[in-house]
């Protein structure tokens, strides 16, 4: 743990070594000693994340100990909540009370601070996963023992486990309505997850097998009027080639129905400046503003022994083949697209600069808060949490002249000394706003600006050399600011580049 806290726990490397290479950042993270919730989203869904909030609750040694216990995260996605919770439940076949108890205590104890979400139960959409430690009961007079069990998990037909399920004490305590009788889980057709040999693929009959990893989800379908949501399972699986824990991971994909997803801009129609560097993990912005909200938001849990992960897929109506109305659409008219939108940065920030200037425009319904911030991060960053400097916006905005109500405000910044980044490379800004301390949304973002240094420029290009049309090495392309021709690079310093991303350039 307390290497854990200097330096990134390895659940969350392995994992940004395989997703952020794919255009995936983390949106949130939170963690409770074993236990580890990561939210990663798409790019191109950032800006349509509101009211992020973080929640715990410990619930070992009688909620002194966070050994067991719950987290969770929570969040609005194209106006839709989402509440996700990841736990480890009491242990051992005799405590079943303990564990019915766990889960009304955390039921209770995670509150949020948004609207009519302040319940886990609330939302939209739950997905609740871990390792539930539930076991397999049977009646004393007639309790196979652990080798028996086996025996019959050797002989069962493939994926059909049923006679065995009847006597799990979730599925039980769901019917009774004790615990979880609001979530749903879909049919399971893998072999018990628990106890194996570590390193190995036999069970470990110190224990009866038992389905203890899980993965629930709850749907409010007719939350709203004339639009009903769902949840459509896509796969529930275990991983039986991982060996290195005596769990067996589950996995599940979920796809979810969402609004429909479109932002207008706020801004006047007006010319974007075009970067003269294509980089591989940058923003790319939609041929039009109508592009439908598809994309993954996937959420990883691990209680530091095996892991739980749910993809979630925000899938619009229209992709579904079902016709988007537009009373549909109406059905969320308590929910509006807050969006900042920042001016191109056509001009290069150096380093020491006594003042550099930007703007952004608030839409009319974006309300200013005293904590609302603006982030400077590394173009190509993998967390909302990885900013490098910060600012908050009372601090940096300048007057602005009056605006006429329902329209939208521009706003010009002014960054001081100080506030920037020492390092030359390429950045972007992100637009927090923040009512509170524990709940923010992500209302805008920058493309990717220069940073660089007075004394070394970043990049040099000679005005004399021609381009060939074969883009000959040692030979570089004008730049002007009305050609669609990226330049070409041959030669430059690649050590001179920002250190975050250098090796993420893709050279045209």
């Amino acid at each position: 743990m307390l290497m854990d806290s200097l330096f990134s726990d390895p659940w969350t490397s392995s994992f940004n070594k395989i997703l952020c290479r794919q255009g995936f950042v983390i949106a949130k993270s939170t963690r409770l000693q074993g236990l580890v919730l990561l939210v990663y989203t798409q790019m191109k869904h950032v800006m349509h994340l509101r009211d992020i909030e973080a929640q715990y609750t410990k619930t070992g040694l009688g909620g002194m100990w966070g050994n067991k216990g719950a987290v969770s995260i929570r969040f609005n996605i194209y106006g839709c909540s989402v509440c996700l919770v990841n736990c480890h439940l009491t242990a051992h076949e005799h405590l079943l009370a303990d564990r019915i108890n766990d889960y009304n205590t955390i039921i209770k104890q995670h509150v949020y601070h948004v609207g009519e979400t302040t319940n886990i139960l609330y939302h939209d959409y739950v997905f609740w996963i871990g390792d539930l430690n539930f076991r397999t009961d049977h009646p004393q007079d007639d309790s196979p023992t652990s080798e028996q069990i086996v025996e019959t998990l050797n002989k069962v037909e493939k994926d059909k486990y049923t006679s065995l399920l009847k006597h799990d004490q979730l599925l039980a305590v769901m019917d009774t309505g004790e615990a979880f009788s609001e979530f749903v889980e879909p049919e399971i057709r893998f072999p018990p997850t628990y106890k194996f040999s570590v390193g190995g693929d036999e069970y470990d009959v110190k224990r009866k097998p038992s389905w203890t990893d899980r993965i629930l989800y709850k749907v409010i379908t007719n939350n709203y009027e004339n639009v009903t949501l769902r949840a459509d399972l896509l796969s529930y699986n275990h991983m039986p080639h991982y060996t290195v824990s005596d769990h067996k991971p589950v996995v599940a994909m979920y796809s979810i129905k969402i609004r429909n997803g479109f932002t207008r801009s706020v801004v006047a129609e007006a010319p974007r400046a075009r970067s003269g560097i294509r980089m591989r993990s940058a923003i790319v912005m939609p041929s039009t503003t109508d592009e439908v909200a598809t994309g993954a938001v996937p959420f990883v849990s691990s209680d530091g022994e095996g892991t739980n992960v749910v993809a979630v897929d925000t899938t619009d109506s229209s992709l579904a083949n079902v016709q988007s109305t537009e009373e549909e659409v109406q059905a969320f008219s308590n929910y509006t697209e807050k969006t900042v939108e920042f001016a191109a940065i056509s001009g290069i920030w150096y380093i020491g600069d006594a003042d550099f200037r930007t703007q952004c425009t608030l839409s009319p319904d974006v309300e200013i808060h005293p904590n609302d911030w603006i982030g400077i991060y590394d173009a190509n960053f993998h967390s909302l949490d990885d900013f490098i400097a910060y600012e908050y916006l009372a601090r940096v905005s300048l007057p602005h002249a009056p605006t006429t109500a329902g329209q939208p405000r521009t706003i010009t910044l002014s960054f001081p000394v100080g506030s920037g980044v020492r390092t030359p490379g390429f950045y972007r800004f992100i637009y927090f706003s923040q009512p509170n301390h524990d709940v923010r949304s992500v209302l805008g973002m920058s493309e990717p600006f220069e940073v660089s240094s007075k004394e070394d420029r970043l990049v040099a290009i000679d005005p004399c050399e021609q381009a060939s049309g074969s883009s000959s090495p040692g030979r570089s392309k004008p730049s002007t600011a009305t050609t669609d021709i990226f330049t070409d690079f041959t030669g430059l310093d690649v050590a001179k580049l920002s250190r975050h991303f250098s090796n993420d350039l893709s050279i045209d």
